[in-house]
This record gives C-alpha cells, structure tokens and sequence, in this order.
C-alpha cells in the first residue's frame, strides 16, 4: 500500500497540506526543490536478513551469459524532496515514508476504518481509553518480532518533547500515556478523548509502527535516511536530489491493510521500486513518456489532455482532499455583515471557473468539506448547493438590504455614507490557478456593483499577514483527510486565525465533533457544525481539484487506487516484459 499526499500533495495527501495552508505551528512548509537527474539506473537484488539492514548499488548493468540478470524495478517520478524519511520528525510526509509504515487501523476503499496491525480495538472511559489488541507473528522487514513493547516505544517517541514531531498534535491528540498490557496488548490513555484518533492512526505515516530493536541498532540519524519497518517497501538508498530506492518487505502481509480491493495475500510482487526526484514538469513528463519513467503521481494538468489520449498510459482519477475558497474576514467591514458574505456566494458561478482556470478538472463545491474527507455528507452537501444557487437578482437583493445601492450611476455600489464598495482579494503565490481564478471572481462581482483589487501575497508570507487579520477576503485553500479540519481553521480560542468567524454556537459543535470517538455519533457533529458554517457564510466554496495517476501500462499493470486515502495499491501490480 502507498499513499501519497497532493495539491500539492503528493497528498497523500497526506496532507500536510492541511497544516502548511490552514493549520499553523504544526507543520513547516515544504523543502526546497533541488537538482534533476537525467538517467534511470536499475537496482541490483537485495535480500534482508533478520535485524541487520541489507545495501544495494544502483547499475544498469546489462545481463550477458556470465552475469546474472538484473531485477527489474518500477520507477516512479517524484516531484518534491524530503527533508527526513523519520516520519515522527518530518514537516511533509507522504508516500516516501508511507510504504514504509504499517499503521494500527486502515481506512479501505469504501471508507471504513477497518484493521491493520491491531486486530481489534475497544474504547473506554468515555474515549479516554483506547485497547488495541494486536496481530501476532508480526515482523518487519529484517525479521525483528513486533510486540506490544515495539508499540509503546514508537508512541512514546512521538509525543516525546525532545522528538519535537511536527505531526504529533495532530495525529495523537492528548495522547498522555501508552500502557504494555500484554504482549498483543496495548492501552492509549488520553487526558480528553480526540474524536479523530482513527481516522488520523489510519492515515498518518508518522503513526507508523516500527521495531525498537532496529532503531537503536541504526541510530536516530540513519533511521532518516535508510528506514525499514513493517510496511511493504524499506528504504535501501536515498541519494539527495537524485534518487530513493526501496526493497520489498519480504515479510509483509496483506493482513497489515486488508481492503477488499487487494487479492495478494503476501508481500508486493514488484521487488524494487526506485522514487526519481524531478522537480520540473516539462523534464518529469518527457521521461514518462520516454519509458524512464513508469509513474505519474500527480499529473500536471496542462498534459493531461496529451497522457489522456496515449493508447499505452493508463490514468486513474480520484479527488484530492483539499477545498479551494474565498474566505472574508467576517470582523472587518464590509464583510462583517451576513448578507454581505451570503450575496458574494449567490454572485459566484463555479462553472466557469473550472473551465477556464482549472481546463475542467475540478468538482465544484458548496459546503465546507469536500467528498474524499472523512465526514463529508451528501445530505449537507446539497443543502449548501440549493441554498446558494448562482443567483445576480438575490445577490443585488441582499446587497440592497444591506444598504449597498449604486447611487451615483458608476456602476459601482456605495453604502449609506458613500464609500465605494471596493476590497482586495489576497491570493498566494503558491497557487498556480490563483490569478485566473481571480479575475473571473473579479469579473463576477463587477456584474454586481463591486470592484475587486486582486493583490498576490508571497506564499511564505500568506497565511501569517491573514492570521493578524490584515486582510478583507483571500483566496486560499485547506485539507485534511478528516472533518477536524473545520475544528482548526473556526474554533475561536483553538483554531487558526482566517475567517474570524466566531460564534458559540459553532465551537460548541466543533468541540463535540473534536472529542467524539463513536463515528456515527460524531458525524452528528459534523454536520451540525458544517450548517453553522453554510447559513453563516464566513467563506465561499469554490472546487476541489481532480487528481490524475498515470502509469505506462506497457511496463505495469494492476496498481490500485484507494480513493478516500488517496492510496497506491502496489501489492497486485506486476511489471510486463
């Protein structure tokens, strides 16, 4: 299994983007890019021994009769650099480190947290308790037993001060203690229950588990650069700006993700699989199609029509996790008025804006999650879109009873006192479509009377000059995999600065959904939450992306694609030829 986190997420994504665009202070941005390689060399075999990690050299060495053949090995095209491959310490984790590490729990392809590592879990003490039992027999890569002591070391580490893991509020909550049971037992006690403790263990690579064994035989520093664990791949070399090569996990079973998708019962039947870093698409697209390349990850949109019509590139589409919106600063004027905010969603049409800015591939969206989020509701979903039809005459309705007419013939409005109704859209630099989205936005409310000033903000910058609220509305966007993320980006005290939109109402909601473990029950919450949001309006939702894998299917078939965790399956996918 892999996942990988995009928009950039490469996702898989899984997501930090929520953290380097909505939650502050959790994640860092992304690394720099650097150099691009330019060759595809194969791997040599490896095979793992029991606690000592095995080493390969990279050759394109060609088989003659006196030299064995070399094995095959899928290259995967790879866009941005890691900072470390210790997914605890990481500020952008992804599929690097995701096919490395197998998780407690899963979510599978219809979006229910199913079994991983623990068999079966059992909460108590109000959600303050968590029990996992564990499978048995499980080993990592090099043959070192997994217990339930291997648990306790790997989540103590995570929370650990000196760890300092830019994840770990996210993923464990108020995790306070881990507690070895038996074995096959381990107890998660919290000092108050964090409703989105699965779906997080589920997703979240830097909850992985890993041998303590053969941490302290490598070392902190060696565990970044060449990690083996108890997922399907383990990192045999990783050179910086050039290359990560991975080995299958000899001992990986498909009992450790067990979605009703995967038929291999074993260990992935492709070997070696080699992560080229190529940072530019022009270079990352002219080796796919050359053959050096045999996956796409995420692919860029101004090629998909070209990729899409080539008879020998399969493409798998599924919907990133992120929404794209307008946000207003709900305290300044004018936008600190409800009819205000509410007339802007009625004059904003979504389908242009996919068409000419995003070439049709995005969905349009209405409510505050988008469809590939865990709490997304179909139900709230269309109460948000009938509400807010595209609609100029409600728009200039509620405008005008806001006190916002054209009094002077410019065609542009004035309030009661005769300012003009002009404000600023901030939009990042770190959002290719931003401008054209922009002006089509700026280009549909001109049709109501108000003058948008479109100002680009460095992205570096961007969410730092929003949280002191120096901004009138932005154009930005947010993601997570799971509804916490409206928790983050509106609770009042707890949450990011944005929107500034606060009511009692709705942090009441958010901290139900926030400390709810029980799904059904939390969901309740959610969408409690999410209607607060609707009829309040603090923001317009505008799309969220589509995202292409592709693969050359002349070189590999049968990779799958899980599409609530934006996942690669590799464990039935085999190379041709």
């Amino acid at each position: 299994m892999v996942s990988r986190t995009l928009v950039g997420v490469i996702a898989a994504v899984i997501i930090i983007i929520a953290i380097a665009a909505g939650i502050a202070g959790y994640y860092a941005t992304r690394p720099p890019a650097t150099t691009t390689p330019t060759t595809s060399p194969s791997p040599t075999s490896t095979t793992p021994t029991a606690t000592t990690p095995a080493t390969t050299t990279p050759t394109a060495t060609t088989p003659t009769a006196t030299t064995p053949a070399v094995e095959k090995v899928l290259v995967i095209g790879y866009t941005r650099p890691p900072d470390t491959l210790d997914p605890q310490k990481s500020t952008w984790v992804d599929i690097t480190t995701d096919i490395v590490f197998a998780r407690l729990v899963n979510i599978d392809s219809e979006g229910n947290i199913i079994t991983g590592l623990a068999e079966s879990w059992k909460i108590s003490d109000g959600g303050k308790v968590i029990t996992f039992h564990l499978r048995k027999g499980i080993k990592d890569a090099f043959g070192n037993p997994i217990t339930a002591e291997d648990f306790k070391f790997d989540f103590e580490r995570f929370i650990a001060p000196e760890t300092a893991s830019p994840s770990a509020p996210l993923v464990v909550g108020t995790l306070k203690e881990v507690k070895v049971i038996d074995d096959y037992t381990v107890q998660f006690i919290f000092e108050e229950p964090y409703g989105p403790i699965l779906s997080m263990l589920a997703t979240m690579p830097s909850a992985g588990i890993y041998s303590e064994e053969y941490f302290k035989k490598v070392g902190d520093v060696e565990f970044g650069t060449k990690p083996a664990a108890t997922g399907p791949y383990y990192v045999v070399e990783w050179v910086r700006g050039s290359h990560i090569d991975y080995a299958v996990n000899p001992n990986y079973k498909r009992e450790y993700y067990p979605d009703s998708v995967i038929e291999n019962e074993g260990p992935p039947y492709i070997k070696k699989l080699r992560f080229r870093i190529i940072t530019e698409p022009f270079t990352l697209v002219s080796e796919f199609k050359a053959g050096n390349v045999h996956v796409l990850l995420d692919v860029p949109p101004e090629y998909y029509k070209e990729l899409k019509n080539d008879p020998k590139v399969t493409m798998i589409p599924f919907l990133e996790y992120t929404l794209h919106y307008v946000g207003f600063n709900c305290q300044k004027y004018p936008f600190n008025d409800t009819r205000v905010r509410q007339a802007i969603a009625y004059a904003i049409d979504r389908k242009p804006i996919i068409e000419a800015a995003l070439e049709g591939l995005a969905v349009p969206i209405y409510g505050p999650l988008v469809p590939s989020m865990i709490g997304y509701s179909e139900k709230v979903e269309e109460y948000a879109k009938q509400k807010y039809q595209y609609n100029l005459e409600k728009a200039k309705e509620l405008l005008a009873e806001a006190g916002w007419v054209d009094r002077d013939g410019d065609g542009i409005l004035e309030d009661r006192n005769g300012n003009k109704f002009e404000f600023e859209l901030w939009i990042s630099t770190g959002e290719l479509e931003a401008p054209k989205v922009a002006q089509i936005i700026q280009s549909q409310l001109a049709k109501i009377g108000i003058k948008v000033k479109i100002r680009q903000v460095e992205e570096s910058a961007f969410t730092d000059l929003v949280s002191k609220g120096k901004h009138q509305a932005y154009l930005f966007r947010y993601g997570l995999m799971d509804a916490q993320i409206l928790f983050y980006m509106f609770h009042s005290k707890k949450g990011v600065k944005r929107m500034f939109f606060y009511r009692s109402d709705l942090d009441a909601a958010l901290e139900k959904m926030g400390s709810t473990i029980d799904p059904k029950e939390r969901q309740k919450y959610i969408e409690e939450a999410e209607k607060i949001l609707i009829d309040g309006c603090p923001m317009v939702p505008l799309y969220a992306r589509k995202i292409f894998v592709a693969y050359r299917n002349d070189v590999v078939e049968g990779i799958k694609v899980n599409p609530y965790t934006q996942s690669l399956y590799f464990n039935d996918a085999k190379l041709k030829g």
